[in-house]
């Protein structure tokens, strides 16, 4: 989801990583701590308030990794693997798998997070009546995260979708009717409205002296949840559909061919650009020897092509990820994602048979759209 993430460590088999509009954010935080500091208690010398404000928002943001550690462990316990989890400048995100398979299971992975920030505040606000006959700084830092986390539990417990009140609340709709698509429907309705609600009084806000900064950031905060509602409930449908397709019902049998011999720039030449494919299947004596793509191409300089045959740039095929034939599509599409695969062989038995690429899944998704299928 977030590509242009650095990765910090893992936890639990989980990447941690921060995507650089984190920086902005954590930035924006300091600034705003240490002017509050300085504000509030202006005897504290100066570098003190300003090392305060750093490590007090690097705590905060170590609890909304922990928010996030609360759904991730409760849906790795429920069968749902979680591949990271990804710090950005509005919160932060954890990257699932698959969706949950139950109401049950998505109200207990939803539930969690705000539960985390729950003790995390009812936990800073101990430190900061145990540190407050000691030390007034770090007092002050201990109750501004106790009371940054119980708003974040509360906020992220309104319903609406992808907030976890919104999965709450698309759990219990989804338990009441037996059906999990009324529930993801009325979610994002409710993420909607949320959305268009936080917006309209970012405008009012902004339109206010001195207020400007606040009312970008509440109208920012709902555009992000609009989008994120919408992406959701078209992945949720993209799922759904392709979950019950079977990998030889998409796969195309007519998958192009080129031989291992062939020079790059005779294959780029004669077989890419007549045949307008960019990945092609290498054979050599009749077997499949691996695959290559134009990004492929790159491994070699351009005056060399003439004299370097496609076997030379190929992914062999050992290397190569593939599905079987009974694989459901929705599997396919999450290693596609996962791989930065644009194809992806489908295997039965020993033999390659065909393969879906992400055009001819794009192409039916149209079609269905388009017929309102």
């Amino acid at each position: 989801m977030f590509e242009n993430a650095f990765r910090l460590g893992t936890v639990a088999g989980i990447r941690i990583g921060v995507h650089y509009t984190w920086f902005i954010i954590f930035l924006l935080l300091s600034a705003t701590l240490y002017g509050s500091f300085g504000y509030e208690h202006p005897e504290w010398n100066p570098s003190v308030s300003l090392i305060a404000a750093i490590v007090t928002a690097l705590i905060f943001f170590a609890s909304i990794v922990l928010h996030e550690l609360g759904h991730s462990i409760v849906a790795i316990r429920r069968g749902i693997a979680v591949r990271s989890i990804t710090l950005f400048i509005f919160g932060g995100v954890a990257q699932t798998e698959k969706e949950a398979d139950s109401a049950q299971t998505e109200f207990l992975v939803a539930i969690a997070g705000p539960l985390v920030s729950l003790v995390l505040a009812a936990m800073f606000y101990l430190l900061s009546k145990w540190f407050g006959p000691m030390s007034e700084v770090a007092a002050e830092a201990f109750n501004w995260l106790a009371t940054i986390n119980l708003m974040v539990a509360v906020f992220n417990m309104v319903p609406g979708f992808p907030l976890d009140g919104g999965r709450v609340f698309r759990a219990l709709v989804w338990g009441v009717s037996g059906d999990a698509n009324k529930g993801m429907q009325w979610a994002v309705r409710s993420g909607k409205l949320v959305a268009y609600m936080l917006m309209a009084m970012g405008i009012m806000t902004a339109i206010q002296a001195h207020y400007l900064i606040n009312g970008i950031w509440l109208f920012g905060i709902g555009w992000f949840l609009l989008i994120s509602a919408q992406a959701s409930s078209q992945s949720f449908t993209v799922n759904r559909f392709f979950g019950k397709t079977r990998a030889r019902e998409l796969m195309d049998h007519n998958v192009p061919v080129v031989e291992s011999g062939v020079s790059i720039a005779d294959w780029v030449e004669h077989y890419v650009f007549e045949k307008s494919e960019r990945a092609f299947l290498v054979t050599e004596r009749d077997d499949i020897a691996g695959l290559i793509t134009l990004s492929d191409c790159g491994k070699i300089p351009r005056d060399q092509w003439q004299h370097t045959a496609v076997k030379m740039v190929m992914t062999p095929v050992a290397d190569l990820e593939t599905v079987k034939s009974d694989t459901d599509v929705a599997t396919v599409l999450q290693l596609m994602a996962s791989k930065s695969l644009n194809q992806v062989p489908v295997v039965e038995g020993d033999a390659i048979v065909g393969w879906i690429d992400r055009d001819r899944i794009i192409k039916i998704l149209k079609l269905h759209g388009e017929a309102g299928v």
